[in-house]
């Protein structure tokens, strides 16, 4: 027909598509998948700690911990030829040395002997590296690295510290 004019419908199918939240939040989800490596997850690796002091623990007198997450390799080099009893002397120049939280990151802790404290929850980005000092008054290293693992248990024994891997227990049930 001469002269005539096709019309198109905006919705020849008849399906109508609503925009809702659910739908937003599905296609932002996937878009994050898509951009980042879902293998290594969203956020950084949040291990949870447990603790266990022995009644007995550090001749009956509180236990200085210190957890450092480690970005620099050469400062973790140098850190991990450290003693506990090293490092609680020679942190505060660290600290100043490595202002900012660039180089590391640190959470502090003191138990008391027979205590059970609640598990805890640290975030330590994948790129680090990780160690654990405990400041006994007995002689000895009392260092301990940990591994890339989510859970572990530190033992804080009479005389000196030790870090179980709660995931290979797990495993094993």
């Amino acid at each position: 027909m001469p002269g005539s004019t096709i019309f198109y419908m905006p919705y020849a199918t008849g399906i109508r598509r609503r925009r809702t939240p659910l739908r937003r939040a599905l296609w932002t989800v996937l878009a994050a998948c898509a951009l980042v490596d879902c293998k290594a997850g969203l956020v950084p690796a949040r291990p949870v700690i447990e603790f266990h002091v022995a009644a007995q623990a550090n001749h009956n007198s509180p236990i200085p911990v210190t957890l450092l997450a480690v970005y620099d390799r050469k400062l973790f080099e140098r850190l991990s030829e450290m003693s506990a009893k090293q490092w609680y002397e020679q942190r505060n120049q660290l600290r100043r040395d490595f202002p900012g939280g660039d180089a590391f990151t640190e959470w502090e802790w003191e138990f008391v002997p027979g205590y059970t404290p609640p598990p805890a929850v640290v975030e330590i980005p994948r790129d680090a590296n990780a160690l654990v000092f405990a400041n006994y008054r007995s002689p000895g290293p009392h260092r301990v690295r940990l591994g890339p693992h989510q859970r572990f248990r530190i033992a804080l024994g009479e005389d000196d510290l030790s870090v179980t891997t709660l995931d290979a227990e797990e495993g094993k049930r």
